[in-house]
């Protein structure tokens, strides 16, 4: 379980992501929801290895038109990608 101050330093993290892909600015976007998956999902690479649906489900969401939806499943693919998982 994540205690509160992680948990109010994690909100903190995502809402600066959110503005970064809102203004474009990918790079930094992905770099700081890369660090936020680090903290709360060290299982993301292994449990997408074995399950394919997420990986599809990601890729719908890629496609979303909502700006941050689309930036957050382009940057958890680029994530798992750089980590090694296979599409």
């Amino acid at each position: 379980m994540i205690d509160d101050n992680k948990f109010k330093f994690i909100q903190t993290l995502k809402k600066e992501a959110d503005d970064c892909y809102r203004r474009g600015d990918n790079e930094n976007g992905d770099a700081i929801t890369w660090s936020i998956f680090d903290q709360i999902h060290p299982g993301l690479m292994e449990y997408t290895q074995n399950n394919p649906k997420a990986l599809y489900e990601l890729i719908i969401m890629k496609n979303s038109s909502d700006k941050v939806i689309a930036g957050h499943a382009q940057a958890i693919l680029r994530y798992l990608k750089d980590k090694g998982v296979k599409f």
